[in-house]
């Protein structure tokens, strides 16, 4: 039972580290990642990260470039998340001026964090529990920083690193860095198997984005090749991209109708002068300030239910405004009594149909064709099932003698 318990607290602990990602990304009121309309409609994306987030830059900006992207480095060499320069990364991104606006933020850190942290009054030694306590508060302050400023976050987590040391290092930090981006609703992107080899291994070598295979790392076993980079970013690039189409999706709403219901509307939007409206626009809008509102009608209807039981319905109709009685009747032709024609059918089971005759130049014309729907041809064939009278002389058609050739 205290188990249980205990596992309940870590859920509920779990869920409250994400609620601040949550209201964050829910104050954009965008349902997209990234935001549908960056400032002067154009995104920019900010780097931010030790050495081996500052070769990303180039090669991000090429596979970015036609997607209306500007990048900025903002890493610093040198200066992970353990970084002892006397500010931190959060405080960093904190003084960046308002005015410094951005859209999306590349993070990548891990390659320098193998030291340790200078405390108020001591120095916590890498791999220990204190040190991993206060590395996991720093990747926080920073996801934080970076939701206040309300931009699309995409943290990259570290390739594979020659020699066990180092690989052991990596995976740790990756580890933090996929607990703490997730519950902050952030996207962690994974770089790992990216630069291994067929078993899983670290290996110099390996294919490009176009498949060749070229040398995508240097000889100190963790900084990376042009081609390398251009791996990386392309990881980036991909994620960006599906986020970019969805954004994009929710900016472009299509007009409703066809063509010439698009240009009705973009004709009413513009401004026109006096007296320069289109003779049957004149018309139309002379009809629509005379037409009347059509006035709401009340009717019912008697249902039967199986147990023989009648219940009325009650059918209500709206009041049509007179702009759009004008609309109707100056395209279609009719007359007011012809709108709003509905014929109830019972049917067996206790069940009634209501068939609503719409206004169109068919029910004008075949007004004396109307059928109950229990006899129309189409119910009876893919309803009840039965077979409609064959035409003489077709397939179909087994009376005798023959009659049709």
């Amino acid at each position: 039972m205290r188990a249980r318990s205990g596992w309940l607290i870590f859920v509920f602990a779990a869920l409250c580290l994400a609620l601040p990602a949550s209201a964050a990304l829910a104050q954009s009121n965008y349902a997209s990642y990234l935001t549908p309309f960056p400032a002067s409609d154009r995104y920019r994306l900010f780097i931010f990260g030790d050495s081996l987030a500052g070769g990303l830059a180039p090669s991000l900006s090429a596979e970015l470039n036609s997607q209306n992207f500007e990048v900025v480095n903002k890493s610093a060499p040198g200066l992970g998340i353990t970084r002892s320069d006397g500010t931190e990364w959060d405080k960093a991104i904190d003084a960046l001026p308002p005015s410094d606006q951005f859209q999306v933020a590349v993070v990548m850190f891990g390659a320098d964090d193998r030291a340790a942290m200078r405390m108020p009054k001591q120095w916590i030694a890498p791999g220990t529990p204190a040190w991993q306590e206060e590395y996991s508060r720093r990747v926080d302050a920073v996801l934080k920083s970076l939701h206040a400023r309300k931009v699309a976050i995409y943290w990259l987590g570290l390739p594979i690193m020659r020699g066990p040391l180092a690989t052991a290092s990596a995976k740790a930090v990756n580890a933090t860095f996929l607990e703490r981006v997730r519950l902050s609703g952030a996207k962690y992107l994974d770089s790992w198997d990216s630069f291994v080899d067929a078993s899983g291994a670290y290996t110099d070598f390996g294919p490009d984005t176009t498949g060749i295979v070229k040398q995508l790392r240097l000889q100190d076993g963790v900084r990376l090749t042009i081609a390398g980079y251009q791996k990386l970013s392309n990881l980036i690039e991909k994620e960006i991209t599906h986020d970019l189409s969805i954004a994009k999706r929710e900016r472009d709403v299509p007009l409703a109708g066809d063509e010439s219901e698009q240009q009705n509307v973009r004709d009413e939007a513009l401004p026109r002068a006096a007296g320069s409206m289109p003779a049957a626009s004149a018309k139309a809008a002379k009809a629509a300030s005379s037409q009347k509102d059509y006035p709401a009608e009340d009717g019912s209807v008697v249902a039967v239910g199986s147990d023989g039981a009648r219940v009325s319905m009650a059918i209500v109709r709206p009041i049509i405004p007179g702009v759009a009685m004008a609309q109707i009747l100056s395209s279609r032709d009719l007359q007011q009594s012809e709108l709003g024609q509905t014929m109830p059918t019972d049917l067996k089971g206790g069940f009634t149909v209501l068939s609503s005759v719409a206004t169109s130049l068919d029910a004008k014309a075949n007004q004396s064709q109307h059928l109950p729907l229990t006899e129309n041809p189409f119910y009876k064939l893919l309803i009840k099932g039965d077979s409609l009278p064959a035409t003489p002389g077709r397939v179909d058609d087994f009376s005798w003698p023959r009659t049709g050739g």
